[in-house]
């Protein structure tokens, strides 16, 4: 017996093929990239460096509040910043209005060149470790919607700190919880996990309402074969980056760490940070924008040719992958955390060949997203990302963080060009009695939208007329009463010419009907009349 789906009235899209049937589905499948816009944060304070990265943001109120790590690299200045010898990793604060304008708040909590004016929320120096050779990687922060969370634990932060073991020749990795009650004076809380080779990367974590469950992703590494526990190839083409996932129901006792799933065709790609948080637009959703990290290991005439040589050979003397690595930024989804699916081809693809692109820690999305208005006048509005720009350029002026652009729920969508091709979903029930739909055509293009049964027999009284526009939020109309059919197994069928739909959604709009209001009988036969 085929499965029915009850979606109810969450919002559903077609990133994956969860509700599409594709025995009946000749629309092709195309994923779309973000669009840079200005330039919204500059890390130009003599203790940002010149790297800031690991961004992380949510909004809070009527405030967004914005974590960064930042760090110098002495070795490509002529006049390295103070305090560049001791090569600390800072944690930074920022806070906005609008999550485009950014300040960045004198705290006085963290000394820099013998002052705390400055917007430091964390360092080494802050730590409870009290360990000299230690070093912070990230700060991830989020604020806890557990009802049961402890005022004095609000926002919590997980925090990655590693020191390098001399006697055994690796490095001890250590995850720790911080917790804060204003989300900027933070102290120690406790231990979360330790590992050898995790957690210097942007880590995530969420509570999930619905499950009661805290659920953490990090970084790993995994072999390729027999070379899980050698300790002398941390960077031996042999092993890989990865992303682990763990759950817990007070955030402190967690569950094994499971390593992502992408299918059984997927590259074993080396993926860095895991930007994974829920869609605001359909929270049942994961979204996350790992970035990929592709080392070629050796210098090539390419390189000689490639933009930055200069600045990448003076980052090569702090280690080689930091100017053979150039990275972007994939996307991926999930509807059960655990299995993704995600696409090998970037969405944050590196921009033309300039001054200070293609290097190593570029185009890293920030984790969160926001809705902002559109640049045109009545235009529905975008998503908007954060990601990262211009690391390690020694001009004293700093990272930068730039917005970009995306239709909402645009990350992937079903087309047709000219030729008319269609979408039928898989059956559902559904909770409503209004159709929406994300969907855009060309002046020419149309689409049309039908309720089928279950078995996919149209349901008369149940076809639209030719749509044509573009908007994220377009009622379609039938001309029999859609609440009719709701908690009865129906299909979604869209047909289509030089069209893409994104997503759709049925909600309760419509007034309740009248006591003497048609019955559908006699709608029917109102409608056979007239034909």
């Amino acid at each position: 017996m085929e499965k029915v789906y009850d979606i109810g009235s969450r919002r559903e899209v077609f990133w994956d093929d969860y509700l599409i049937d594709e025995r009946y589905t000749s629309a092709m499948r195309r994923m779309h990239h973000p669009v840079r816009k200005e330039c919204v944060f500059q890390g130009d304070k003599p203790w940002e460096g010149d790297s800031c990265y690991f961004f992380n943001f949510f909004k809070d109120g009527d405030i967004y509040r914005m974590y960064y790590t930042a760090r110098n690299t002495p070795e490509i200045y002529s006049e390295p910043t103070p305090d560049s010898d001791r090569n600390l990793i800072r944690v930074c604060y920022a806070q906005s209005l609008d999550g485009i304008h950014w300040e960045k708040p004198a705290l006085g909590i963290c000394t820099f060149d013998g002052s705390t004016d400055n917007n430091i929320v964390w360092d080494i120096d802050h730590d409870d470790w009290h360990d000299p050779e230690a070093q912070g990687d990230t700060l991830f922060v989020a604020k806890d919607p557990n009802p049961n969370c402890p005022s004095d634990e609000k926002y919590k932060a997980i925090y990655g700190v590693w020191k390098y073991n001399k006697e055994e020749s690796y490095h001890d990795h250590t995850l720790k919880c911080l917790v804060s009650a204003d989300g900027i004076h933070f102290r120690f809380g406790w231990y979360v996990y330790a590992n050898r080779w995790y957690f210097d990367s942007l880590n995530t974590f969420y509570y999930d309402e619905v499950q009661g469950k805290y659920i953490c992703y990090f970084r790993g590494w995994h072999a390729s074969h027999e070379l899980e526990n050698n300790k002398e190839i941390s960077f031996s083409k042999d092993r890989t980056r990865d992303i682990r996932r763990m759950e817990s129901v007070d955030f402190r006792t967690w569950t094994e760490p499971e390593i992502l799933e992408y299918g059984d065709d997927a590259p074993d790609f080396h993926l860095y940070i895991n930007d994974i948080q829920r869609y605001p637009r359909a929270p049942h959703i994961l979204v996350g924008f790992p970035a990929h990290y592709p080392d070629r290991f050796e210098w090539t005439d390419n390189y000689d040719r490639l933009c930055g040589r200069e600045d990448r050979l003076a980052r090569m003397t702090v280690g080689r992958r930091f100017g053979l690595t150039v990275t972007d930024s994939l996307f991926m989804c999930s509807r059960d955390g655990l299995h993704f699916q995600r696409e090998n081809e970037a969405f944050v693809r590196p921009e033309p060949e300039n001054d200070w692109g293609w290097a190593y820690g570029d185009y890293y999305v920030a984790a969160g997203l926001m809705e902002k208005p559109s640049d045109l006048p009545g235009a529905d509005p975008d998503l908007s990302l954060l990601v990262v720009h211009k690391r390690w350029i020694p001009d004293g002026k700093g990272s930068r963080l730039y917005r970009h652009t995306i239709r909402m729920d645009g990350f992937i969508g079903r087309y047709a060009g000219y030729k008319p091709e269609t979408l039928v979903t898989k059956p559902f029930l559904f909770k409503g009695d209004t159709l929406r739909i994300n969907f855009e055509t060309s002046a020419a293009g149309w689409m049309k939208v039908e309720i089928l049964d279950k078995t996919g027999h149209p349901i008369e009284g149940y076809e639209s007329c030719e749509l044509f526009g573009n908007r994220i939020d377009r009622k379609v109309d039938f001309r029999l009463r859609l609440a009719v059919q709701e908690g009865k197994p129906v299909r979604l069928k869209f047909t289509m010419s030089d069209a893409e739909v994104y997503s759709f959604r049925f909600t309760k709009e419509e007034a309740e009907p009248a006591a003497d209001q048609l019955t559908q009988a006699q709608q029917m036969a109102a409608i056979a009349g007239r034909q």
